[in-house]
């Protein structure tokens, strides 16, 4: 019921209406008026001409308006973005692109995705709007990505939860379903920092929100107020937020010229202490509830006190909350939360006269402004980060003058609320409240009253033109029904379809003139009510059945007999009869010029005397022609016999075959490749088959002489053969130059695509030699880099038979020459045909084979091309390869590895200077296969250059870490669990602190070679890594910790660390524990932390815990040693816990025990640290 009220209540529903009334009233009633004796709408043809006049004005009307709405739409669109980057001059380019990208993206997807009809289409600036105001961070953004309202553009705008202190520059436009929310930065609040430029960036928007939406600029303005800044802020503070919060809602007054209604939001009430405890028993739908004051329809009036009313409403809003207390407590176990739960309605009782401060400076009425129509003030909370503020604790600190402790930061995953229902139940119910420019409405009246006039005039217009339309077309279909009548009294047999064309004429003319027809109508045949549409395209439809199904088969049956009579005896006009028989058969090579030449001959002699007919027959048969033909069946029988009277022509294959069998008679010229390479190229290049390079040999026919001196001059005569034949003769070939052309095509392509080959698998054999030694790599490199060497030779034996753009020009020049001289014809039409082939053969046709092949070739061919202006480019190659000679000479030259592992680290470290480096990026420009064969060389020589570097590490590692650390940890306490003697403090700091001789052997000598981002270090990803050991690198890392965990204060070993006592066996009265001079006693009383380290004050006095019974009994155990505490560690009961630095420490001693909480000083916990029962000394890397 509601979509059929909804449909009748639209806007274009109510226009149309009221244009067909009107339309009713100037057909009956027009005929009655007269004007000074004469009556205007006398004529039904005046009548119905006013009607469609109003009927198209009203069109036009609503059209123009819509293209209006959508043009305005896009200025706005464009204003918004310019209006972005105007007003950010400090943002970047990419910023303004991306703004610019998400907003107009933003319009597309809202478009897809509207609620109105298609006729009442919602444009953007229509939606509902809403305007977010208040200081920088106090959470504007964050209540609206947590409203629960769905932004269907948050996935590809980007658009996140803005923490910490940045938030919004200017102004975040947030899409959801109903409503617009434009999220305005703090600073247009505030104007603190930049007060003319904040001015002025207000200003402006509120000025491009008008200009776009001047009825109702916004529909409500949400005021955005932090609790916590309320709680902070002094009362001079509030007073001159409360007055800039006021400034701006007046001038949002004054510019929009529009009595807005305010909605003030208190957000981040999770700051006030106690709220999360309180409020956490809610479920998603208790969250989602209004928790604040909603004003009664008196708030419109300009003397409504809403802080008096809201004073009243708070106090309510005390009492709710003091009446959850007492289910709040019962529920809750945690005594430091029962706490809070208790003291929030006092935290928010505290809170009371800050509250209503503010609302009395921004929102009292005063009689010299307009009053402010605020709706309603709300406490929310839009997720749950920072430190509560305990204004209770707060008091009580101040007036005991006690030490004032932070309440816990919250932890946990944040929810929202009191946000949801507020927006969806309170602010868009209300959208309609804010009001509306009166003289914009005057205007919209007038134009609608113009467009209801012009409705009617359309209306009137469309029913006379609908009507002299009707009565045009009902004549047109009696003309059809007469031709309908006329086709269906004739009658066709067997015979007609047989060859005879004067018993199809009157069906295919009655069809012809049916179409006809409707060809022929006029302007009034076309509003609409014609069914000319379906009528001609049954007639089409018939027509076109008739050509085929009968036509077409006539004239196969005519050509058919025609090549079995007297013309057949004729072998020029057999093969032409022939070739249109099978045009029909073969449609891609049909020639409609050519098959009427050859059909209307025929009819030229049968109905000589009958023009009219003839004229009939040539008329249908150029429509039949301009169809999509499906290809006929034909007699395969007889066009074999045909054929076996004309000359068959061999298949390309054969053409080629021959062609190639005679020209590799001539070895004369044949590349020979150890030839090209010069005396050295077997010292450089090798085969991948393993085969002799002097022997390898590409024919002379693929060589440069043989493209210009055997296949231009030869190949033709090769063709020639075929020149008599024809497609028509099957795999034959047809007596044109097109065909001579086309053939010889084909040739080309298959000689030049062996051709390519040739070189291509030349390339693909040949690889450099491989190097068993540094030095046979510099013999290498050092023929390559040769200006006259076997490299420079092979590039320009390539270059020379590839470059083909050398002789194909020729190639062009010879075709309709020698296409001409096959041919041997004699009749005029023949001759005709001729030099239209002629002009034809002379056509560009295509890019040339030869051009491709030579493409292929190019990259390599223009490394040794050069000229006056252009320098060779292969000298830079020759000089990187003489550069990687030298610098593999001077390695395979040193007598150490102390070279080998600078360049490693240097590859490693990205240095600029490394030559393997620079041999690698100039190689990889390099075509292929030059590309491949360098980067080996540079490959082979990294490795050899790791070898020496690792080679050089391992031996420095042995002699300078291994052995001490050996000497130093081994059997020794706490590397070696149980040992009787100690490791001596001074060596621990030797090898672990920093810079000793773990973590200066790994600065020095590993750390280019290591990736220690990850959890666990491994070798540095590289072309040429050194193998480092895995395990060798993992006892660098435990190395590592342990220095972290023992010397983070200094150079000598030194862990802070405190114990807290947790449970005491009751039979126990007293348990001491003595660690080097520091005493921890613990008596069954209160909690005390007490703050130890280690070494200790006095490391002689070791490590004694005593248990002391009620009955004064002793029990105690000792430890000496520079490591008694951790011994006495390992003989007690350690639990981790979810805190790395934390542990659950159990001391045990012949049935008692204390059980303390160990916290260490850093994440770095050096006791129960499995690394130091993991190290080893590294000794082979």
């Amino acid at each position: 019921m509601g979509k059929v009220i909804g449909f009748f209540t639209n806007k274009w529903v109510i226009q149309f209406l009221g244009l067909l009334a009107l339309s009713v009233l100037i057909w009956l009633a027009g005929p009655l008026v007269a004007i000074a004796g004469s009556i205007p709408l006398e004529t039904e043809l005046v009548r119905s001409l006013v009607i469609v006049g109003l009927f198209v004005i009203w069109l036009i009307f609503r059209l123009v308006m819509q293209i209006r709405a959508g043009s305005t739409e896009k200025q706005l669109v464009k204003q918004l973005v310019a209006g972005e980057v105007d007003h950010t001059a400090a943002a970047s380019a990419d910023e303004v692109d991306m703004l610019s990208r998400s907003f107009e993206e933003a319009l597309t997807v809202l478009k897809q995705s509207r609620a109105a009809s298609k006729t009442d289409s919602q444009f953007i600036y229509q939606l509902p709007w809403y305007a977010i105001i208040g200081a920088p961070g106090s959470g504007k953004t964050t209540a609206l990505i947590n409203s629960g309202l769905h932004f269907p553009l948050a996935e590809k705008l980007g658009k996140h939860a803005i923490k910490g202190v940045s938030g919004t520059r200017n102004c975040d436009w947030w899409f959801a379903d109903n409503a617009v929310f434009l999220d305005t930065a703090g600073r247009y609040t505030t104007q603190e920092s930049h007060q003319a430029v904040d001015a002025a960036g207000w200003v402006g928007f509120l000025g491009l929100i008008k200009k776009f939406r001047p009825r109702r600029p916004l529909n409500g303005v949400i005021v955005a107020t932090s609790l916590a800044d309320l709680l902070q802020q002094s009362e001079q503070e509030r007073l001159q937020h409360a007055q800039a919060v006021r400034a701006r809602i007046k001038e949002l007054y004054e510019h929009l010229g529009v009595r807005l209604p305010v909605y003030l939001l208190f957000t981040k009430a999770d700051l006030v202490a106690g709220f999360s405890d309180f409020f956490a028993d809610l479920s998603p739908e208790q969250r989602a509830q209004v928790w604040g004051e909603t004003f009664s329809a008196a708030s419109l009036n300009d003397d409504y006190d809403v802080v008096a009313q809201f004073g009243n409403a708070y106090t309510d809003l005390l009492q709710r909350l003091q009446l959850r207390i007492n289910r709040r407590i019962q529920d809750e176990r945690d005594i430091q939360r029962r706490a809070a739960i208790l003291d929030f309605p006092q935290q928010m009782a505290l809170l009371k006269p800050a509250v209503l401060g503010f609302l009395e400076a921004t929102f009292a009425v005063n009689r010299y402004e307009q009053s402010i129509l605020l709706r309603g003030v709300y406490f929310t909370s839009g997720t749950q980060e920072g430190t509560p503020i305990d204004r209770v604790l707060g008091i009580l600190a101040s007036a005991f003058r006690l030490d004032r402790q932070s309440a816990p930061m919250f932890s946990g995953q944040g929810k929202s609320f009191f946000l949801t229902r507020l927006l969806k139940d309170v602010l868009f119910p209300e959208a309609e409240l804010a009001g509306q420019d009166p003289k914009l409405e005057k205007r919209t009246r007038l134009l609608q009253v113009a467009s209801y006039a012009g409705a009617a005039l359309l209306f009137i217009s469309v029913i006379a033109l609908w009507t002299f339309s009707y009565f045009n077309n009902q004549a047109e279909l009696d003309k059809v029904e007469e031709q309908i009548a006329l086709y269906q009294s004739i009658k066709l047999t067997a015979t007609d379809t047989s060859g005879n064309f004067k018993a199809l004429l009157p069906r295919l003319s009655a069809l012809q003139a049916t179409e006809q027809i409707y060809e022929d109508a006029g302007f009034l045949s076309s509003l609409g009510l014609s069914q000319g549409d379906k009528i001609k395209a049954a007639a089409h439809y018939s027509y076109e059945h008739l050509l085929r199904e009968y036509f077409l088969p006539s004239i196969q049956q005519r050509l058919k007999e025609r090549m079995q009579g007297q013309e057949g005896n004729k072998l020029d006009v057999l093969y032409q009869l022939l070739k249109v028989y099978l045009m029909f058969n073969q449609t891609d090579r049909m020639d409609p010029a050519t098959a009427v030449a050859w059909i209307r001959a025929d009819w030229d002699r049968q109905y000589a005397s009958e023009p009219e007919t003839l004229a009939q027959l040539v008329s249908h048969l150029d429509n039949l022609l301009k169809l999509q033909l499906d290809p006929v069946q034909i007699d395969e029988a007889f066009v074999s016999a045909v054929r076996s009277k004309l000359t068959q022509v061999p298949l390309i294959g054969q053409i080629y075959s021959r062609f190639k069998t005679e020209a590799l008679i001539d070895q004369t010229h044949d590349f020979k490749l150890g030839k090209a390479l010069g005396a050295d190229g077997a010292r450089v290049f090798a085969l991948t088959d393993g085969k002799d390079v002097s022997a390898y040999t590409i024919p002379g026919l693929f060589t440069a002489y043989g493209y210009s001196e055997l296949f231009l001059k030869k190949s033709r005569d090769f063709v020639k053969d075929a020149v008599e034949q024809n497609w028509v003769l099957g795999s034959q070939s047809k007596l044109e130059i097109a065909e001579v052309e086309r053939l010889h095509g084909e040739l080309k392509k298959l000689y030049l695509n062996e051709y390519k080959a040739a070189w291509s698998e030349l390339l693909g054999k040949l690889r450099l030699q491989s190097a068993l030694s540094a030095n046979q790599t510099v013999q290498i490199l050092d023929i390559l880099s040769r200006p006259d060497g076997p490299l420079r030779l092979l590039l320009a034996s390539i270059d020379e038979n590839t470059s083909l753009s050398r002789v194909s020009k020729q190639a062009s020049d010879l075709l309709a020459q020698a296409a001409g001289k096959a041919l041997k014809v004699n009749d005029d039409k023949t001759d005709k045909l001729l030099e239209q082939a002629k002009v034809a053969a002379g056509a560009d046709t295509g890019p040339d084979p030869a051009f491709a092949l030579e493409a292929q070739f190019e990259p390599l061919s223009n490394l040794v091309r050069g000229g006056p202006d252009k320098p060779i480019a292969l000298e830079p190659v020759l000089t990187q390869l003489k550069a990687l000679r030298d610098y593999f000479l001077q390695l395979s030259s040193a007598n150490t590895g102390g070279q080998a592992l600078q360049n490693q680290a240097s590859l490693f470290s990205g240095a600029g200077m490394d030559v393997l480096k620079q041999a690698q990026i100039e190689f990889a420009r390099l075509p292929e296969p030059l590309k491949s064969w360098f980067q080996v060389v540079v490959s082979s020589g990294g490795q050899k250059l790791s070898s020496a570097a690792k080679g050089q590490l391992s031996d420095m590692a042995k002699t300078g870490v291994a052995s001490p650390c050996k000497a130093a940890l081994n059997g020794r306490y706490p590397f070696t669990k149980g040992a009787q003697q100690d490791v001596l403090l001074a060596d621990f700091a030797k090898i672990f602190a920093s810079s000793g001789l773990m973590d200066q052997f790994f600065q020095t000598n590993l750390k280019a070679f290591v990736d220690t981002s990850k959890p666990v270090w491994t070798e540095m990803a590289s072309e040429k890594p050194l193998g480092l050991s895995q395990a060798s690198i993992r006892q660098f890392q435990v190395a590592s910790r342990i220095r972290d965990a023992f010397f983070a204060v200094g150079p000598t070993p030194q862990v802070q660390f405190e114990l807290k006592p947790q449970a005491l066996d009751a039979s126990v009265g007293t348990f001491r524990l003595f660690i080097e001079g520091q005493e921890v006693v613990y008596r069954h009383g209160p909690e005390q932390v007490v703050n130890l380290k280690w070494p200790g004050p006095n490391p002689s006095e070791g490590v004694r815990m005593v248990f002391e019974t009620l009955e004064g009994k002793q029990v105690s155990r000792s430890k000496e040693g520079t490591w008694a505490f951790f011994r006495l560690l390992d003989e007690a009961s350690i639990i981790p816990t979810s805190s790395p630095e934390k542990f659950n420490l159990t001391f045990q001693l012949e049935g008692f025990s204390a059980r303390y909480e160990l916290r260490a000083a850093s994440v770095n916990n050096p006791f129960n640290l499995q690394e130091l029962q993991s190290f080893r000394c590294p000794e082979a890397l």
